[in-house]
């Protein structure tokens, strides 16, 4: 029913749950001319949430941008960390559809949203399951210039990304960036051009000696050579050198700290605090809201091989893309479990969920297999709740 005093839609006929009045109370004031009272003594509706006033952070493009590693490890150890647990998760019962059964799909999408969740259905309503996960996955950007995805998991406004993808961290970067092929291969094309060069000077050295030409020409091409060689014998460990000076100064200044996260809608909220799990390349944060959309999570360990699956996220910047494959298996990297698919994960997309049809989230979206293509890997969802006490209540 419509509220007659502010509108809202809901299922409850007896009390208002956005403005608190008691309807029955308030047609009969309606009728006898007196002021309507908003419930019974001490009751007040709940306070407007300030997820509007939100502070922008302007991004910072840096030279780790240019490097064009899927893995953006950004450390800055100055994030603080949560430490309070968030308060237990409200579950609504649903009615039952007709012929007995709840749609998943219903109980998701959460039809009496009030809240973010309330202002997101309205600004972008969804037309199937894997949008309304859309509305509940999120763009991050850090003041250094790191792109990423992140999710909601509960009603709290929690929500979860990769930990490379809010910490800067120099050490992990320059590992991941030595270890790129196409690195390697730059430094192999820089160490061809040296060879070649040394090759020409060495021919017109062997020029002059054979036309007995001036000695004066000899040292100082003999010079140039020697020099190239010891350029061409140190290219490595330069080219190493270099690169971490670059990420050294790539690193956030005190005015580029936190991370701004973007809603579906454009509605931003300006972060600087973030839970980093011990073991995994998992991030938590909570926004300051309330009522918030989220995915419900699925059991990973029952999926088969072959099931269809999604992504959903920011691919190179754009904005809340979603990509399809299917689940190739289960792999293990650094003696964890993960989830397997073709599904393109592109630079963007860390962080962001990978769900199945029904739009319930069954991993984090983690890494691909550098040098091929088809092969990305998720965190499975059971191991974020595992990782976070915040969430544990909310399961």
């Amino acid at each position: 029913m419509d509220c007659p005093k502010c509108g809202h839609q809901q299922r409850d006929d007896v009390r208002c749950e956005s403005c608190g009045i008691y309807f029955e109370k308030y047609r009969r004031q309606q009728t006898t001319g007196r002021p309507a009272n908003s419930g019974p003594k001490g009751s007040r509706p709940p306070p407007e949430s300030g997820f509007f006033n939100t502070i922008k952070i302007v991004a910072i493009t840096s030279a780790v941008i240019g490097l064009g590693l899927f893995l953006h490890s950004k450390p800055d150890n100055r994030i603080k960390i949560l430490t309070a647990a968030a308060p237990p998760l409200q579950r609504v019962q649903l009615p039952a559809a007709p012929g007995g059964a709840v749609s998943k799909a219903v109980v998701d999408s959460q039809p009496q949203a009030t809240g973010l969740a309330a202002q997101l259905a309205k600004s972008n309503p969804p037309g199937n399951t894997i949008e309304t996960a859309r509305n509940a996955t999120v763009f991050i950007k850090t003041g250094w210039g790191s792109l990423g995805s992140g999710f909601l998991v509960d009603a709290q406004c929690h929500g979860v990304t990769n930990r490379h993808v809010l910490e800067f961290n120099p050490d992990n970067l320059f590992r991941k960036f030595r270890e790129d092929p196409d690195f390697h291969a730059k430094v192999a094309d820089a160490q061809q051009d040296l060879r070649s060069a040394i090759e020409r000077l060495r021919l017109q050295e062997t020029e002059i000696v054979a036309n007995r030409g001036s000695v004066n020409d000899l040292q100082q091409i003999s010079k140039k050579r020697m020099a190239l060689e010891v350029e061409l014998a140190n290219l490595p460990k330069r080219a190493e050198a270099e690169m971490r000076q670059e990420l050294e100064r790539a690193a956030p200044s005190e005015n580029a700290k936190g991370f701004t996260v973007v809603l579906i809608d454009g509605t931003e909220f300006s972060m600087s605090q973030a839970e980093f799990a011990d073991q995994l390349d998992l991030a938590l944060f909570q926004l300051p809201a309330n009522s918030c959309p989220y995915l419900k999570h699925a059991n990973s360990s029952k999926i088969n091989q072959g099931d269809r699956l999604y992504t959903i996220g920011n691919p190179s910047g754009l904005k809340f893309t979603v990509t399809s494959g299917i689940f190739s298996g289960f792999g293990e990297l650094d003696k964890h479990r993960f989830l397997q698919t073709d599904a393109p994960i592109n630079p963007g997309n860390s962080g962001g969920p990978l769900i199945n049809e029904a739009g319930q989230v069954l991993g984090v979206n983690t890494a691909v297999l550098v040098g091929t293509q088809g092969i990305g890997f998720a965190i499975p969802i059971e191991q974020v709740f595992e990782s976070f006490f915040a969430l544990r209540t909310t399961q």
